[in-house]
């Protein structure tokens, strides 16, 4: 292992004059609460400095730099590479404080001191976490949880990743620490290790969760967020209880106030990706602050706002979401193309329809961004605009669709797309009352066809095609029809949903479908079975589809 220094105030072996000329430089540094005051001990006493003094000035510096014109001007000022090259010249004789100090300023700043630096930082607390550090009188030394927190944190925000070995001794040997560690820096060393993407392995992760139950008393909105977003990112679930409890606590101390927008983001974030819905009185409080703090959201936070309660599944009250919609339509000339996929995607997923304004907001984003969009993606828009029943405009839905139309006769455009795929243009087609091209409308229903011919075409396909071209009323032809209709009664009860089934009938009807006896008998049955597990308005559409396809006995429905 390598030596290292004593703490603070450990003898050095000085004389007398050297050592009071030493304690006036430490009080200078910790005195001072001005950056060019900081720097301007520096530039007189470097040559002075000692390991303390290193990290302390550049801890002091950060800690007082306090705006982003502040940190740039402290780096940039010579002075400034005077001090990094006295702290990297002492780095082997600093203790673990020393090494966070530095590391943590160094973050603070948002001044990257380069990999080798950080690599001695890691060793040296590695080092001491491993075999411990000697004192005065011989005496090993605990490192402190506020030194492996900061290092832990530093290496996150600078995205600095060390040695697997080396970071994973470093957890498993500060492991036994975390009973001691506070909520903030419990929720900083996670934040750290998931921004690195390093998983600390289950003993780490086990005490770390019994320190947070123990003190989650402690834990405030930013501490909460932080470790839930990090357990989520680093794929590792919290206890239920843990996530309850916290999250009941956010949402007694208001969402964390005016650091609600974030704090609130991250933890229904990281309840979607856990897959664990939040409890009803957060849900309750998030209805109650989106409406508050809608102007203070950014694309981030409506981002992972809309993502998760799409995932989860769990709209809120109209005000709410109206609100919600609103920031999101407000942030339309900063959206980029992955958060218009995603809105529109949580939109269809939550059912929920942009008021006209807001929907325009967002209409002319996803004009500036559809030549940004893949296929996939463009599916995406047009079948969340279909699900909203909200027509783009045909210039802007004909810019979405222009690479599934086979311009030039060789069919190339639609038969790259699969029958899901064609199942949602139809859908969204006849759903914004969009009038595509008929020769291209007719392609795609050909597609659907073919993999209904093959027994390779989803339920939900089927569903979705059909009822896109009877919206369209689209001409097909008795086999087109025969194919389909079969493919509908000989799917798997289980997969295809009752009220999918009432839709395809009704489809059925209205493209002018003549079934054979046998065809009919076989719908009928279908219907029959369905029938009890629809809603009256659905069993009435079903009854009227199966009248118009000739059906005469409709009695079976009766007993509904």
């Amino acid at each position: 292992g390598r030596g290292r220094g004593g703490g603070r105030g450990g003898g050095r072996g000085e004389s007398g004059a050297d050592f009071s000329a030493g304690r006036a430089i430490q009080s200078d540094l910790t005195a001072a609460s001005d950056p060019r005051a900081i720097l301007e001990i520096v530039a007189n006493h470097a040559d002075d400095f000692d390991a303390i003094h290193a990290a302390t000035a550049m801890h002091r510096l950060a800690t007082h730099a306090r705006s982003q014109r502040d940190r740039e001007s402290a780096t940039r000022d010579k002075r400034f590479a005077i001090l990094f090259d006295a702290v990297t010249r002492r780095l082997r004789k600093m203790n673990s404080q020393g090494l966070a100090n530095v590391a943590w300023a160094c973050a603070r700043l948002e001044h990257h001191p380069g990999e080798e630096v950080l690599r001695e930082i890691a060793e040296g607390l590695e080092a001491e976490l491993r075999g411990g550090v000697a004192g005065g009188g011989g005496n090993r030394r605990q490192t402190r949880p506020q030194a492996v927190s900061n290092t832990l944190w530093a290496f996150g925000q600078l995205r600095y990743k060390p040695d697997d070995d080396t970071l994973s001794s470093l957890c498993s040997n500060a492991a036994p620490l975390l009973k001691n560690f506070r909520a903030q820096e419990l929720s900083n060393a996670m934040l750290g290790l998931a921004h690195v993407e390093h998983d600390p392995g289950a003993a780490f992760f086990d005490q770390a969760m019994r320190a947070a139950s123990d003190g989650m008393r402690s834990f405030e909105g930013q501490e909460t967020s932080n470790l839930l977003w990090s357990c989520a990112r680093l794929g590792r679930a919290p206890p239920a209880e843990l996530i309850d409890g916290l999250l009941e606590q956010d949402a007694a101390s208001n969402l964390g106030g005016m650091a609600s927008p974030l704090n609130m983001s991250q933890c229904l974030w990281a309840c979607a990706r856990l897959d664990r819905p939040p409890p009803a009185a957060y849900l309750a409080a998030a209805e109650r602050e989106l409406p508050r703090c809608a102007s203070r959201l950014n694309p981030e936070n409506v981002d992972c706002v809309l993502w998760a309660l799409a995932s989860l599944g769990v709209p809120l009250k109209e005000e709410a979401m109206a609100a919600l919609t609103s920031a999101c339509a407000r942030l339309g000339d900063r959206m980029d193309a992955e958060m218009l996929v995603k809105a529109h995607w949580a939109f269809a997923r939550l059912r929920h329809r942009p008021a006209p304004g807001d929907m325009n907001r967002i209409v002319a984003a996803a004009k500036r961004l559809v030549d940004q969009l893949p296929d996939e993606d463009r599916l995406t828009v047009m079948h969340a605009w279909g699900v909203l029943r909200v027509n783009p405009g045909d210039d802007i839905v004909r810019a979405f669709t222009e690479t599934f139309r086979d311009g030039d006769g060789d069919r190339d455009g639609e038969a790259r797309l699969d029958g899901a795929s064609c199942a949602k243009l139809l859908c969204a087609y006849g759903r914004t009352r969009h009038q595509p091209p008929p020769a291209h409308a007719a392609a795609l229903a050909r597609r659907l066809v073919e993999e209904a011919e093959t027994d390779t075409l989803h339920p939900s396909a089927a569903t979705l095609g059909l009822w896109g071209a009877s919206l369209l009323g689209l001409k097909m032809t008795a086999k087109q029809l025969d194919v389909l209709a079969r493919d509908a009664v000989s799917q798997d009860a289980t997969r295809l949903a009752p009220r999918s089934l009432a839709k395809i009938v009704w489809a059925l009807a209205a493209l002018g479908y003549d079934p054979t006896a046998a065809d009919l008998a076989a719908l009928r049955a279908r219907a029959a079975a369905a029938m009890p597990r629809l809603m009256a308005k659905d069993q009435e559409a079903l009854r009227e589809a199966l009248s118009r396809l000739g059906e005469r006995d409709l009695d079976f429905a009766l007993t509904a």
